[in-house]
């Protein structure tokens, strides 16, 4: 087994580190496509949990609610709330980094805010407004391509 070129004084050696990234195996990077799918569908599940959460709250403590809607709808916003963080906390753990998981479970709970408020209360959208989740959706898509390779930087000469 060659030794690898140890400098004076016990210092690190640039040359026992090369550049040059290791690949995975194929098996490790279709697992990781099954990982990034399940991250995403987690945190979709998380935001339209939080939109229902939201959207249970502003019908309990809405001004003509008898009392039993709004006891229903305390008990549905704490479970709904619950189970956000719980489908957060699995999608961050299969997530590539926490801020691909944070956009995506932000724009999934604004389309499901959107498509509640609208179902609900009949509520509707501006342009302006959708232009802004047409901005978050192509913010998304940037953090979830796949980088290109980067460049390999040049060999040093050996002296």
């Amino acid at each position: 087994m060659a030794e690898r070129p140890q400098p004076p004084g016990g210092a690190v050696c640039p040359a026992a580190y090369p550049d040059a990234a290791a690949e995975f195996p194929p098996h490790l990077q279709a697992g990781a496509m099954r990982r990034r799918f399940w991250g995403v569908f987690n945190c979709m599940c998380a935001g339209a949990f939080g939109a229902l959460a939201a959207a249970s709250a502003k019908l309990a403590f809405g001004s003509e609610v008898n009392v039993g809607f709004r006891i229903l709808g305390i008990i549905v916003m704490a479970t709904t709330n619950s189970l956000m963080w719980t489908f957060f906390s699995r999608g961050l753990s299969f997530s590539m980094s926490s801020a691909i998981a944070s956009v995506t479970v932000t724009f999934s709970n604004i389309l499901s805010s959107a498509f509640l408020g609208f179902v609900l209360y009949g509520e509707c959208q501006k342009v302006l407004w959708w232009g802004g989740v047409f901005l978050i959706l192509c913010g998304l898509s940037l953090i979830h391509r796949k980088l290109p390779p980067s460049e390999k930087a040049p060999a040093h000469k050996q002296q």
